[in-house]
């Protein structure tokens, strides 16, 4: 199998066939990713062309030395899908946070997402209501601190906190609820 970073090489040099072979060596993740955040499937495909073409415009930035090619296509990725949620209708579905809220006390019983079959965690994040999922997905899938995850969505760190911890008491509940059923 050839390295990703040989394949970019290629791809610089503008041999098509190269674009072809990284096109399909990560159309899967990156269709997994946009999955994840709960995009429809016709935005799935759109969003998917322009993850692709982003990226495929932008090689000449990617340093294989800072990152692996598929941790720089997520980052992609992920940006793309906040950029055309932020624009459409993420701002109209934030939960509003009273102050009392921002006290958060620790959880004891954190969510063991390494331990959910990737079936049962795909079908619960798929149930999932629209306030959590990006800021479930950025930390727990992603490992986004609170404070990049504030920055990306345009909130601040405390909402981050406490969406966060409706996210994981739901999809905690969710799991339990499914699993004694």
């Amino acid at each position: 199998m050839r390295l990703d970073k040989d394949i970019i090489k290629d791809c610089l040099e503008g041999q098509q066939a190269a674009f072809k072979l990284l096109y399909e060596r990560y159309v899967g993740y990156i269709y997994t990713i946009c999955v994840r955040y709960r995009l429809n499937e016709n935005d799935i495909k759109d969003q998917m062309q322009i993850i692709f073409s982003e990226a495929f415009h932008a090689l000449k930035k990617f340093n294989h030395e800072k990152a692996s090619f598929k941790t720089w296509l997520s980052r992609i990725c992920i940006n793309q899908i906040l950029l055309t949620k932020r624009t459409s209708y993420y701002k109209q579905n934030i939960v509003d946070i009273t102050p009392e809220e921002y006290n958060l006390t620790k959880d004891d019983g954190s969510l063991a997402i390494h331990k959910l079959d990737l079936e049962v965690l795909l079908q619960t994040l798929s149930q999932m209501p629209h306030q959590y999922i990006d800021v479930f997905n950025l930390s727990i899938m992603e490992g986004y601190s609170h404070e990049e995850i504030a920055e990306k969505l345009s909130i601040s760190k405390s909402s981050s906190r406490v969406i966060l911890n409706r996210a994981r008491k739901w999809a905690r509940k969710t799991i339990i609820k499914q699993h004694s059923a």
